[in-house]
């Protein structure tokens, strides 16, 4: 019995070194695929289903305001709230979703002490990134007419912190 054991121990802690946080595809890109991201990210996709062909059909964007106030999306200006189209979307994997992301921040036009910077304001800061991470605000998946979206990024805005960090100081990896 001791043996075996033994063996789980070793088996476990060996998977546990073979993570590696400074990769894209270990930690963020299943919280880049919650629904608290692609629920925007996908709402101009219409082969995704996305809400401007559903739900939001035939809906001009001054209408924004009748239900995405400012208690909801924490912006002052509803028109502020959208994701921008193409940026990544869900049905994608992990090196597609990080590279679309890496596109859409022009990093290949920046320093990466400008990148880091730009990439810790936009996923620390903003409350669209916020509105998706369980915890982070008291307006964390809220949605119009009281309802709520419960497949959000799962541990806080803590952890979540923590496995960003990992990735950026690790190089960014798209792997």
């Amino acid at each position: 019995m001791k043996t075996i054991v033994l063996v789980m121990v070793v088996v476990c802690w060996c998977s546990a070194a073979l993570a590696d946080d400074s990769r894209f595809s270990t930690n963020l890109f299943p919280k880049f695929q919650t629904r608290g991201c692609t629920r925007c990210h996908d709402f101009f996709e219409q082969n995704l289903g996305g809400l401007a062909f559903q739900s939001h059909k035939e809906r001009s964007v001054e209408m924004c305001v009748v239900c995405h106030q400012k208690n909801v999306t924490g912006f002052e200006h509803p028109e502020e709230w959208f994701a921008q189209p193409g940026l990544y979307t869900s049905g994608m994997d992990a090196r597609q979703t990080c590279e679309a992301t890496m596109s859409a921040s022009h990093a290949k036009f920046k320093s990466r002490r400008l990148l880091k910077k730009q990439l810790e304001e936009h996923l620390f800061e903003d409350p669209r990134v916020l509105w998706g991470i369980e915890g982070a605000t008291p307006s964390s998946g809220v949605l119009p007419n009281g309802k709520k979206e419960d497949d959000l990024v799962k541990g806080g805005l803590a952890l979540w912190k923590e496995q960003v960090n990992a990735w950026i100081q690790g190089g960014m990896k798209c792997q």
